[in-house]
């Protein structure tokens, strides 16, 4: 009878091993950490880092490991593959524009009238971008925003948010109460994000003026495209602006489209390189 027994647990269990679906499979991935080489650069406190707004399947996964950091389209990522990158060590960094919104981006029809920046009563076309301005005073707009945030940032566990298009601020012609009043909503709704996420890292592109006088204590990095070094030899707009990130202290990310020999960071804070000639990131080469 104990034979019996023995048998049927046996056939029981077989059975039940037919129904368990594999980790991976049920995760709709067949990633291996295995597959990964994380060969992140540190020297002389300069890491590499790399922008990247594409489609991200197995093989753009595999480069994305190289990176001590990757800037990435948090729509066009899940939630697996950011662990496994993070699980390798890389910090992972999603987009969202600021101060423009994008006529194909898959959430633009949701946008209020009323957020798009209108100095003239009239909305403002980007041409070269193919997007808009927007008015971050608007506060359904910032909870626009806070909402994308949570679903594409927090949601996801990625380990912070690259602001974008800030520097619009910055170099527009706007009228200098609107810039004003639109770096103080800025400054506002970097506040709220700290207060319900004070571990969340945030890194602005451009828009130096806005940092020095606004958003500096909310930001943990900022970063220059286009940048190079030889720029600091002759520009004297460009020596203030590192004395002032300088004086800010925090994170640098530069992305130049010259393939420097930096042996040694110039600067009191972590820098970033990212080496490419465009500023189009939609390919990893």
């Amino acid at each position: 009878m104990e034979y019996v027994y023995t048998i049927i647990f046996i056939i029981v269990i077989a059975l039940i091993g037919t129904f368990i679906i594999p980790i991976n499979e049920a995760s709709g991935t067949n990633y291996s950490m295995k597959k990964y080489n994380n060969t992140v650069e540190v020297k002389n406190n300069i890491q590499n880092f790399i922008i990247y707004y594409g489609n991200i399947n197995d093989n753009k996964m595999k480069e994305l490991s190289k990176y001590s950091v990757v800037i990435i389209e948090p729509k066009n990522i899940t939630k697996t593959q950011v662990i496994t990158l993070k699980n390798l060590g890389v910090k992972v960094l999603g987009y969202i524009s600021v101060v423009e919104q994008n006529e194909n981006d898959i959430d633009f029809p949701v946008l209020n009238q009323s957020w798009f920046y209108k100095p003239e009563n009239k909305k403002i076309r980007i041409d070269k971008w193919e997007s808009w301005y927007m008015d971050i005073r608007k506060k359904g707009y910032q909870n626009f925003l806070l909402e994308q945030l949570y679903l594409q940032i927090i949601n996801k566990n990625l380990d912070g948010v690259f602001f974008d298009t800030v520097g619009d601020i910055d170099d527009s012609n706007w009228s200098q109460l609107d810039k004003k009043t639109m770096r103080e909503n800025y400054e506002q709704f970097l506040s709220r994000i700290k207060n319900n996420y004070k571990n969340l890292e945030i890194v602005q592109n451009w828009g130096f003026e806005t940092a020095k006088n606004y958003s500096q204590k909310y930001i943990d990095g900022i970063m220059w495209e286009g940048f190079s070094f030889d720029l600091l030899k002759n520009d004297q707009w460009s020596q203030n602006r590192i004395k002032e990130i300088n004086a800010m202290n925090i994170d640098f990310y530069i992305v130049t489209p010259v393939k420097e020999n930096i042996n040694k960071n110039p600067l009191n804070s972590k820098l970033y390189v990212y080496f490419r000639n465009s500023d189009i990131y939609d390919s990893t080469e």
